[in-house]
Parts: structure tokens; C-alpha cells; sequence
């Protein structure tokens, strides 16, 4: 299942994911306490990935963003003429989208800039919730799919390092992390039925800016380059694998909002 949030804002930073993550624990807080911890006090995979989408009506520019009271830095900010971001959220879980969805409805307004922190240019950012929609995902019936990336992929070798979708290991390290995500028991309890087979279509390396106060605390660094996997590709596997990763997402951070799919044909 799949929700679509439409909500008011003036910009958003480049840099945005972190707060996207609290935003849902806010959600879950309000609703389901008992399951926002199970989630966020273990660490085990999120059952669920997400996109933000901005308007194509907006203005990228160079701004002073306070991450928090340690960092500050220059990057862009998107104003948005319409005022409006719209933030996809996919999981295989109902009970999370249910859970989300009676959240976000009691939440309405979220300090996107909580406790001083993503200031821009000094000023808090409100983000005020217009509308939430549920809708179904498509059902995936055959074993060879075609998928395009809403989010960038991070595939990342065993020593953490970016693997991208034109070097002859990433075949090797997209089965290993898809079967170690599958084996976890609220997600399928078992791993990969077969192998996937991947073939890019049109593909293209994308690095991301991405923050994370462990991050911050453990580098002294106020923010972390990624380096994803963007486009369109042929994904082959059994059809009940292919199912479960177009709802959680594919590669590692898909709960930090990376590696959302959407399905173009099958």
C-alpha cells in the first residue's frame, strides 16, 4: 500500500531526509507508541521507503541552513511558489499504513525545524498536512518487470562502499543485501526464492546529500555524500520478491528514504 501527503510549505532543504524520518515517528507517536518503538528502539529494517516529490513551479537557491547547533552551512533551499511537497510513502506492511495514516491525520502541522534545528536563514520551516491518500499498489504477476527508481539506490559493498549499477559486483551485491532484508521476520522470514537479475535500461549515478545526527556526532562532519543509482531498469526474480521490494524499496537506507520503485510495465 502506498500514501500519498500533500503539504503547505514555503521551501524545503536540500538536505531534508532526516526530517522526513521524524516526521513519521511523529505520526506513529500519535497513533501507535508501542509500534513507532518496536521500529525506531531496534535496529532492524523499516518495512517501508519514501519520496518526496517538489513542484516543478519552485526556485533552487544558495542558502544558510543551521542543521543544528553545532553545524551551519550554505547549500540550497527550494522555494516554492506553490506553496506545496508531496511525500509518497510505500510499505508491505498494512498495520504501518494504517498506523501512519491515523497519525498523520491527528498530527496536521509538523515543526519541520524542531528544537532550532534546520533553520533556514534563521527561520523555522511549518509544514501544515492538506490531504493523505491510500491507494493500493500494483500487483506484480510476472518474473521479468520493468522498474524506474523514485528515489536513488544505495548498494553498498560488504566494506560500505557504493557500488554502482555499471560494475560487475553490483549483480552480486544487490541478491546479498535483498536476501539479508527478506530474512527478517516482519518483513518475509525467509530470503530470495531465486536470484535477481538486474539490467539497466537507462541508468545514471546520482549522489545525494544526506545528514544524520550519529553521523554528525560520530564524524564531526554536518553532512554525508551518497552515492545512488537512478532510472529505469529490468528486474527478473520469483514474482512474490519482486512484490515485497516495489512496497519496502531496494539497497540499504530505504527506510532513510532511498531506493523507492515504482513499476513501469510488466
Amino acid at each position: 500500500m502506498r500514501l500519498k501527503i500533500q503539504i503547505e510549505t514555503e521551501c524545503v532543504p536540500i538536505i531534508y531526509r532526516h526530517r522526513v524520518v521524524s516526521f513519521i515517528k511523529e505520526a506513529l507517536k500519535k497513533s501507535n507508541g508501542s509500534y513507532k518503538d518496536f521500529l525506531y528502539q531496534n535496529k532492524i529494517t523499516k518495512p517501508f521507503t519514501f519520496n518526496l516529490v517538489l513542484p516543478k513551479n519552485r526556485e533552487a537557491n544558495k542558502t544558510l541552513i543551521k542543521i543544528d547547533d553545532n553545524f551551519s552551512v550554505e547549500d540550497i533551499v527550494f522555494s516554492l511558489k506553490d506553496r506545496c511537497i508531496t511525500i509518497y510513502i510505500s510499505s508491505l506492511d498494512r498495520g504501518f499504513i494504517n498506523s501512519l495514516y491515523r497519525g498523520i491525520k491527528r498530527l496536521k502541522f509538523f515543526d519541520f525545524s524542531w528544537n532550532d534545528s534546520m533553520l533556514v536563514e534563521g527561520k523555522k520551516i511549518i509544514w501544515k498536512v492538506r490531504s493523505i491518500t491510500v491507494f493500493p499498489d500494483k500487483v506484480i504477476k510476472e518474473s521479468s518487470v520493468l522498474f524506474k527508481t523514485n528515489s536513488p539506490m544505495i548498494i553498498e559493498d560488504k566494506e560500505d562502499r557504493p557500488v554502482l549499477f555499471n560494475q560487475p559486483e553490483f549483480e552480486e551485491c544487490l541478491n546479498e543485501i535483498a536476501d539479508r532484508i527478506l530474512k527478517a521476520k516482519h518483513i518475509k522470514g525467509s530470503g530470495l526464492s531465486k536470484p535477481l537479475r538486474f539490467e539497466p535500461v537507462e541508468m545514471r549515478k546520482q549522489v545525494v546529500k544526506h545528514t544524520l545526527k550519529d553521523f554528525r556526532d560520530k564524524t564531526g562532519k554536518p553532512v554525508m555524500y551518497l552515492t545512488g543509482n537512478s532510472g529505469v531498469f529490468r528486474l527478473s526474480g520469483d514474482p512474490s520478491d519482486l512484490n515485497i521490494l516495489h512496497k519496502i524499496g531496494i539497497g540499504n537506507r530505504t527506510g532513510q528514504g532511498f531506493g523507492m520503485i515504482e513499476l513501469v510495465s510488466q
